[in-house]
């Protein structure tokens, strides 16, 4: 921030002010968890085509990381998950799932083993209404609708995705609508040790514009891309970035006045490529909570700045 400093004789009448710069090595940053809990309505769409083994696979082992987020932010859900087959007699694979339901994660990890005995004209945006429209998943006052595509294959509905981006959001209680999709990259779309993938641009367009995100389907790691589809479904957030860069060792994060410990379980660490502060568990801040992040700003950083100055 900019300061004068005025001389002495400025009391005898002379104008002898000069501007400085002050560098402030301590920050504090001051953030919110936005919002209230919600209540979510999630329709999780899983590819059942024969070229899904692996990806399913994946899918089945690293879904407890989805389950934690759920059950860690005592969030208000419910959830029924379908295919992309079309000749798909069923609308869903069981009852819609909610914190309450007895053996939470064996009841996901049993509707997520859809099977790989379905169609190859995949059609996830069509499945997803029919499964509403069925009322597989009934619609509640105030919920969110959350939509997850899980496919290697881009989708093969009649009709534009701006037609059943806007059915979708008829059974949203509160007229908000995200759509998130696990797929191939665009543009060529993507293969790794365990999976390959056709670019999806029809999932990826709904997402963009519902606001929602799109990750590869051959990321090597599907317990962080659980995770982040555990958050999208609560609308809370576990990372908060700086508005520095902060010297690592000097960082304590507070969450309503109570000391956050930094560690990997039910705490929180610093993301050095994200310049934020990452949360875990049962550390994650509530809706309404307020975070206090204090760190000695880094040492270049601070002599970036003062070289700005030009002074």
């Amino acid at each position: 921030m900019l300061a004068r400093r005025c001389q002495p004789w400025l009391l005898l009448g002379l104008l002898g002010c000069s501007e400085y710069e002050v560098i402030e090595a301590g920050k504090v940053d001051l953030l919110r968890q936005g919002g209230e809990e919600p209540r979510t309505d999630v329709v999780f769409v899983v590819d059942d085509s024969a070229s899904m083994a692996e990806e399913q696979a994946q899918l089945q082992v690293a879904f407890q990381g989805f389950v934690d987020v759920l059950l860690d932010t005592e969030a208000d859900f419910q959830l029924v998950v379908t295919t992309t087959d079309p000749a798909d007699a069923s609308t869903s694979q069981g009852p819609p799932l909610t914190a309450d339901t007895a053996n939470l994660s064996s009841a996901i990890l049993e509707q997520f083993d859809v099977g790989t005995g379905g169609g190859r004209d995949e059609q996830g945006y069509a499945r997803a209404v029919q499964a509403l429209r069925s009322g597989a998943l009934p619609a509640r006052a105030d919920a969110r609708l959350v939509v997850i595509f899980f496919s290697d294959e881009d989708d093969h509905s009649a009709g534009p995705v701006t037609g059943y981006l806007d059915e979708l959001s008829l059974y949203a209680g509160s007229g908000e609508l995200d759509v998130h999709a696990i797929v191939g990259d665009l543009p060529g779309g993507c293969a790794s040790g365990l999976s390959a993938a056709d670019p999806a641009p029809r999932y990826i367009e709904g997402a963009g514009l519902s606001q929602g995100f799109s990750a590869s389907i051959c990321s090597d790691d599907y317990g962080q891309l659980l995770e982040d589809v555990g958050f999208a479904v609560t609308g809370w957030n576990d990372t908060f970035p700086l508005t520095r860069l902060p010297e690592p060792d000097s960082i304590t994060v507070r969450v309503d006045e109570v000391l956050i410990p930094r560690r990997d379980t039910d705490g929180w660490s610093w993301s050095i490529g994200d310049n934020a502060i990452v949360f875990t568990g049962r550390a994650i801040p509530r809706p309404g909570m307020d975070v206090e992040i204090r760190y000695e700003v880094s040492e270049g950083q601070l002599s970036a700045s003062a070289g700005d100055t030009g002074r």
